[in-house]
């Protein structure tokens, strides 16, 4: 049974889908499968979710059987049992078939049915929480039929409501037992019975291993390495509970869980543990570090867009990295769009270990390290729907560029982006290449103005940038209108668009240039700049230099000390038109020459910084021309009307040549989302953002939405 709900895109040349019904691109396969579909779709999760709460609740009922009934099923040895002759229960119940399990009065046995029943609830949920942890297990699974059947591609969830529920059980369980000990008087049995001592240790690791993860100022107060070394415990927790009940079964069956997730993980370490060479590092301005590796021998993305599904992440180790040589982090992972090959990582810069790597890397830099992986994660699912609508908040576009890159030739992936980092939006527009035939709607909330290169913008006209925040709900149903209408998004929305777009496309030079300067003020000290300018000018004087006139020694040859007296001159001369031309290019190095300015404007601009008319920049005058420039008032402590200031006529025209064509009259009719058919979409989320959460479970309360979100817990 496949899980394509729909036919791919027929726009794109694919074939109809062998169990669809030949419709295309947004109609899906009308209404009428929509329940059988939806219902489908959420089976997956109902089922894993029924079948631990059967399971859970079943168990209670074996519990109760295993107090009283008789042996030898149960522990209850009736009107018979000679230990409870002459105790208030004798001639009813008796059970103590050995001191640790022993109640003779009436409050004992409610205690210890109290303490069995919160255990043997738990009982599903204690292998729970190690099978969920087998990555290397689910990872195989997921590539077999079984992922129809279970939610494979995103367990965490079971695994946070089985840790959260068995902690809950365990102190339950330690305080009914301890209170049926004390009043026996029998505590004694804490450090002189294997169960005493097993259930101390597990009731004293339980709170180191779940609170920090479970409560959100816990969480914000412990490091993350801490935690994460805490919540390896866990493993010490599981053999303690192997030995736990002697008497009982749970040995065997927590010694295969436990078990399975040793074996798991001993396997991931000796074989699904990557060393990389070269890990090619570059920061994305101030919020961000890229990492992009060759694929090393063994490594296969199936993830990420790289071919068994577009969602996916790896561990990675770096060893040379002061913030621990033995931290694993966790991150989403995608194909890299223009490199054969090769799979990339962004890694946001949120805490110690990420600090540290982002502080280290001043410039772009080629360092070793380890990949573990790469898993399936919630964005994996995406192959199961026509229509995909992912959204994304901040570093959280990363699993959407593996949706992108492997479904858009095959399926509509239309994108919805809130970012407020510059460098983010600049990196991600110039690198990937973005569906032409959805919707990908970049919302914009930082404060620093974009560079960018208009190419993809001419080519891709679904591709908008618009400043400011979106109506996520509205703004959403409004795409999956538009694609299932074959229409235009709302007016008011294209025209944020318009608006957004001149005012980053159609800037004057001196506003192009002092873009340029605030986008290199992230990376660069003035300082630098004039230095970087320095030596571009020296470059440009050499290459014209007439060697005769410079003396040589005795072999013909020109001294270095006469290079370096040259090029000293130079410095003290400072920054020529030719020097600051190729600095602008080396700034602007990812747009277009003719997008920057032309010879004209910059010459314009050289001319306004160079106040004392030598035709060169000195150092101060560089500077202060820098420090003005980079003021948010630049506008008005320059003079926006000075001749040549403003682009000339025949550039804006071209410009205005350029713009996207907002005006086309085909615009959707907010409001009748009742055409969609939500069958054949999913909407993905990646990001942080709790609102967008919010509104988003909100709109698959309302309209039966498939919703995967993927968090930053693995």
């Amino acid at each position: 049974m496949s899980r394509d709900r729909s036919a791919p895109k027929a726009t794109k040349g694919s074939a109809p889908h062998p169990g669809g019904s030949g419709g295309s691109g947004s109609g899906g396969s009308g209404r009428n499968t929509f329940d059988i579909q939806h219902v489908w779709v959420a089976s997956r999760h109902a089922f894993a979710w029924g079948a631990t709460l059967s399971l859970c609740t079943l168990m209670v009922g074996v519990c109760l059987m295993t107090i009283f009934a008789a042996p030898p099923f149960g522990i209850n040895s009736g009107t018979d049992g000679a230990a409870c002759v002459g105790t208030p229960t004798a001639g009813r119940v008796c059970i103590c078939p050995r001191a640790t399990v022993c109640a003779t009065e009436w409050r004992e046995v409610a205690f210890l049915v109290l303490a069995r029943v919160s255990s043997y609830f738990g009982y599903p949920l204690y292998v729970l929480l190690f099978l969920t942890k087998c990555h290397n297990l689910r990872g195989m699974l997921y590539r077999t039929h079984l992922s129809e059947i279970l939610p494979l591609d995103d367990v965490h969830h079971l695994h946070t409501l089985a840790g959260t529920v068995v902690s809950v059980s365990v102190i339950s369980h330690s305080f009914w037992h301890l209170l049926r000990w004390g009043v026996g008087k029998d505590l004694a049995l804490l450090w002189t019975a294997q169960t005493g001592v097993t259930g101390s240790l597990m009731l004293l690791l339980t709170p180191l291993i779940a609170f920090p993860m479970m409560f959100r100022r816990l969480r914000r107060g412990v490091r993350f390495e801490v935690r994460k070394a805490l919540h390896y415990l866990s493993a010490v927790w599981g053999v303690a509970l192997c030995f736990h009940a002697p008497a009982t079964r749970v040995a065997l069956v927590m010694g295969i869980s436990v078990g399975l997730y040793g074996a798991d993980w001993l396997c991931g370490y000796f074989f699904a543990i990557h060393y990389c060479p070269t890990l090619k590092m570059t920061r994305l301005g101030e919020a961000a570090v890229e990492v992009v590796f060759e694929h090393p021998p063994g490594f296969v993305n199936r993830m990420g867009g790289g071919g068994g599904g577009p969602g996916g992440y790896v561990y990675i180790c770096l060893p040379w990295l002061s913030k621990g040589k033995e931290q694993w982090h966790a991150f989403s992972l995608y194909v890299h769009p223009k490199l054969a090959n090769h799979s990339s990582v962004c890694i946001a810069k949120v805490g110690d270990w990420t600090g540290a790597l982002h502080d280290a890397l001043s410039q772009p830099t080629s360092r070793p390290g380890y990949i573990y992986g790469p898993f399936p994660s919630p964005f994996s699912d995406a192959v199961g729907y026509h229509n995909l609508m992912a959204v994304a908040s901040g570093i959280g576009i990363t699993p959407t560029l593996g949706a992108v890159t492997q479904l858009s030739q095959s399926r509509k992936v239309n994108v919805m982006w809130m970012c407020r980092e510059a460098a983010l939006v600049e990196y991600f527009v110039r690198n990937c290449r973005f569906d032409d035939d959805a919707w990908s709607l970049i919302f914009y909330t930082g404060k620093r103005r974009l560079v960018l290169d208009e190419t993809q913008f001419r080519a891709n006209r679904r591709l908008l940038i618009i400043a400011g925040r979106p109506d996520v709900e509205k703004d959403i149903l409004s795409i999956m209108e538009a694609i299932t209408g074959d229409t235009l998004l709302p007016a008011k929305l294209l025209q944020k668009a318009q608006v957004t777009y001149e005012s980053i496309f159609n800037r004057s030079p001196r506003e192009r240039f002092q873009a340029l300067l605030e986008r290199a003020l992230a990376t660069y000290t003035i300082s630098d700049l004039y230095l970087l300018g320095l030596q571009f000018t020296a470059a440009s004087k050499e290459a014209a230099v007439n060697y005769d006139d410079i003396d040589t020694d005795k072999d013909g040859k020109i001294s270095s000390k006469e290079i370096a007296t040259y090029r000293r001159r130079i410095a003290e001369e400072g920054v020529s038109l030719d020097g600051f031309r190729e600095l602008v290019l080396m700034l602007g190095a990812d747009i277009s020459h003719e997008q920057l300015f032309d010879a004209e404007g910059c010459k314009a601009i050289f001319n306004q910084l160079d106040t004392s008319g030598d035709c060169t920049l000195d150092k101060g005058e560089f500077e202060d021309a820098m420090k003005v420039l980079s003021k948010p008032t630049v506008d008005e402590e320059l003079g926006k009307k000075d001749a040549g200031d403003h682009a000339t006529e025949t550039e804006r025209g071209k410009n205005n040549e350029l713009k996207v064509n907002f005006n086309d009259t085909r615009e959707v009719a907010f409001g009748k989302d009742e055409h969609i058919d939500f069958a054949s979409w999913q909407v993905l989320y990646c990001g942080g953002a709790a609102p967008v959460v919010k509104v988003l479970n909100e709109m698959h309360n309302v309209h039966h939405l498939d919703v995967k979100i993927e968090s930053f817990d693995w």
